[in-house]
């Protein structure tokens, strides 16, 4: 089976879609068309492009994007910097078309076989305008995947004299661009930007979401762990969403979890799960769930919270009802105290 593939607009989180990629590219999916917008239209190009994705997000820096100081966009010394191009018709971007120049070639796009498309936002009719390759002129590619991911703080992009603005105004996932072009098979990759999301007619349709439920980076931060982070958050969330792992937020041996599951049920495995996040156990690598269990009994005593609980459960609190209203800290000391007795 071949499927089409969706990236959605979000920075610097686009890294997210790197880690996808890369467990596609291992799971032996085969994808045949990719529409993106705003960083989803640089990646999608990089992919498509057969190029390093790697090369390009680990070595990515805030000043290959704009003049700014520091490594986020967002923070207080940076809009204060900026504050005079932003009163007077944006940030100058050009650093970033140049930096696209040296890691997208228009050609091996156009060559590759995949069905590429983007989405930008055209500022004189203030709608989106949504392009396949075909319907691109040869030289002007990298000049619209800029348009699609110019950010609104900065200058428009121009392109025989119309300007361009970031694609996400108007369609951060760009999903129906391949239905409209008949895929029925569609993975759909969200990285929690900030955009408008077109509603679709999902009729006969099989959408494979993929979200970045816990961003790693913000929108225009250019922290190379956090990055890496992320591209490593969106491998084991594909590999979990095709089933080659099992677990909500870390990647357990399907084996290993499917006989937790019928060993001590639902509750009890989402618990251990919860108290890993609070212990700040690793969700970048791959656990056996008793591997995992025990990682969260030799660190649950890091929280405090944590550590209270399970002093209190042991100790046959009497308060339950108290305990249990504090949620996801209860069940996962609930966790912790079920398993240690019956794990040696």
């Amino acid at each position: 089976m071949k499927y089409a593939l969706a990236l959605g607009g979000g920075g610097t989180r686009g890294a997210f879609e790197v880690g996808v990629w890369h467990a596609l590219n291992e799971l032996g999916i085969e994808i045949e068309a990719i529409t993106g917008t705003s960083i989803g239209a640089v990646n999608g190009a990089v992919f498509a492009s057969g190029l390093d994705a790697d090369d390009l997000w680990l070595n990515i820096r805030a000043t290959d994007i704009a003049e700014i100081k520091g490594n986020n966009l967002f923070s207080p010394m940076s809009l204060f910097g900026a504050v005079k191009d932003l009163t007077s018709g944006g940030i100058d971007a050009s650093a970033f078309k140049d930096f696209l120049a040296r890691h997208i070639d228009e050609n091996s796009v156009r060559q590759s076989g995949i069905d590429y498309g983007l989405c930008t936002y055209r500022t004189d009719t203030r709608k989106s305008e949504e392009l396949f390759i075909e319907n691109i002129p040869d030289g002007k590619l990298l000049d619209y995947i800029f348009a699609s991911a110019c950010f609104p703080m900065f200058k428009p992009a121009k392109i025989d004299g119309v300007e361009y603005s970031d694609g996400a105004m108007r369609n951060n996932l760009p999903v129906n661009m391949l239905i409209d072009r008949g895929y029925d098979t569609i993975i759909c990759v969200s990285v929690k930007g900030v955009g408008m999301i077109k509603s679709i007619d999902q009729c006969g349709v099989n959408i494979i979401n993929i979200n970045c439920r816990t961003p790693e980076v913000g929108l225009m931060e250019f922290d190379r762990k956090s990055i890496s982070k992320s591209i490593k958050n969106g491998y084991y969330e594909c590999m979990r969403v095709f089933g080659k792992y099992s677990g909500d937020y870390y990647a357990i041996t399907r084996d290993s979890f499917d006989g937790a599951i019928f060993t001590y049920g639902k509750d009890i495995v989402s618990g251990v799960e919860e108290a890993a996040l609070m212990c700040d156990i690793d969700p970048y690598k791959v656990y056996t769930f008793d591997e995992l269990y025990r990682c969260v009994l030799s660190s649950y005593k890091s929280s405090r919270k944590l550590r209270f609980l399970v002093y209190a459960m042991r100790r046959q609190y009497k308060g339950r009802g108290i305990l249990d209203s504090l949620g996801k800290y209860f069940r996962a000391a609930n966790s912790i105290v079920y398993l240690s007795n019956h794990i040696m």
